[in-house]
């Protein structure tokens, strides 16, 4: 089979053109029912073109998983600075909150590039979810799809997606530029929950992705109807050149629950950054990754309260100690740390025994202790060196040896103080 016929197999098929799709369509097409009476939505036509658009309003009630809409909201509003990454954020308005979701044709075939055929946008209205979508029936009747997607993200102040960073916004916005139109949402901010799950739950679920996620952490699964999306651009083609759209109505409900999935998602991300400070611990967050953030964005009583959360576990408890005994030495809150290093004692790593001895010497002035301490270390060392790279090892050796010499120097330094002859 040559290359030609095998790409013709596959939908690929050059130099077609909206006429041609338009025709052999329009041939093969017998049977088929008409998109509206399979997607409940109407059509809308401009001088632009015509574009399918598809709405429902979901209550704030309506659960999805283990959380509802309203929980969606609850969350997002509470830890909103923690989210945009700054306490001085501006204030979190939900109506500015527009959840962004595409499909798109796939690979550049055609010579036409890639379009974005489906726009599904979720807004907050009311005492409702809003969800709404926009459907190209052609090439040509792009910029009706664009026209309106635009009006309405014109009022929109924080783009939300999944993976749209790298995926759903840079289509979008070529898509725009390629047909000589401003792109909307410019310059405003943008979330992107697939860095967040990331961040939260990656050492402890299989998979990030969001049909991996509906089932681990939202606690949902989709119905049969849904479709895989590597699947999706074929059936667009299917549609585009023989007018099949029984296939669309899963493109639609995969299009759906993916923006639904999203909004519940926005409200667990919220849920777990806010709990290390209400002390209600998630099995599936990843406190380590969740101190070192609250850390960097200057919050530190809740990356203390992460840290200890992530000690609980036994697999992270050493080097959430570890990390959370560094945070108190840099907060001056060196007993607290002390009482951390102690009982990291008899360990797999060496710093313990030198944070405590620093601390014994140079805080508490127990020379005897830091002693004590310093030859535990040498013995350590000693039992334990080949944990070390032979780098290290010899400038621990040097290091825990100087102290020593030092604390010794002190202890009959203060013997001398305190012998009869100086009374």
């Amino acid at each position: 089979m040559d290359l030609k016929t095998r790409l013709e197999r596959l939908g690929v098929h050059r130099g077609i053109v909206p006429g041609q799709l338009k025709s052999e369509r329009s041939a093969n097409n017998v049977g088929e029912l008409p998109l509206e009476s399979l997607v409940d939505g109407t059509w809308v036509t401009s001088s632009a073109g015509r574009c399918f658009v598809a709405e429902r309003l979901h209550p704030l009630d309506h659960r999805h998983g283990v959380l509802s809409l309203a929980d969606s909201l609850t969350f997002m509003a509470q830890a909103w600075a923690q989210l945009a990454e700054s306490s001085e954020s501006r204030p979190f308005d939900p109506s500015g909150l527009t959840f962004l979701d595409v499909e798109t044709t796939g690979i550049s075939w055609g010579g036409a590039g890639t379009y974005a055929f489906l726009v599904g946008l979720g807004f907050f209205r009311g005492q409702g979810l809003l969800l709404r979508q926009y459907f190209m029936p052609d090439y040509a009747d792009e910029g009706a799809l664009l026209d309106l997607v635009a009006a309405d993200l014109a009022s929109c102040s924080c783009l939300i997606t999944f993976n749209g960073r790298a995926f759903d916004w840079p289509i979008l916005e070529t898509r725009y530029i390629l047909a000589q139109r401003e792109p909307p949402c410019r310059g405003m901010a943008h979330l992107d929950l697939l860095l967040w799950s990331r961040r939260l739950w990656r050492r402890n679920v299989s998979s990030c992705a969001l049909t991996a996620l509906e089932r681990t952490v939202l606690g949902t699964t989709r119905e049969s109807i849904d479709v895989p999306g590597f699947l999706i651009p074929e059936l667009y083609q299917n549609y585009l050149r023989y007018g099949h759209t029984r296939p669309l109505q899963r493109v639609f409900y995969h299009n759906k629950m993916d923006l639904l999935s999203m909004v519940v998602l926005a409200a667990r991300i919220g849920q777990a950054l806010l709990s290390p400070v209400r002390r209600e611990p998630d099995p599936l967050c990843d406190y380590l990754a969740l101190g070192a953030f609250y850390e960097r964005i200057g919050w530190p009583e809740a990356a203390i309260s992460a840290y200890e959360m992530a000690a609980e576990s036994e697999s992270h408890r050493q080097t959430a100690l570890k990390q959370l005994g560094l945070l108190l030495k840099r907060l001056g809150r060196y007993d607290e740390a002390a009482r951390i290093w102690k009982a990291c004692l008899e360990g797999k790593e060496i710093y313990p025994y030198i944070e405590l001895a620093k601390y014994l010497e140079h805080r508490v002035h127990d020379y005897e202790g830091a002693k004590r301490i310093i030859l535990e270390a040498l013995t350590w060392l000693q039992a334990r060196h080949r944990l070390l790279q032979r780098s290290e090892y010899h400038r621990v050796t040097i290091d825990l040896e100087r102290r020593l010499k030092r604390v010794e120097k002190r202890i009959i330094s203060n013997v001398g103080l305190q012998s009869p002859s100086n009374q």
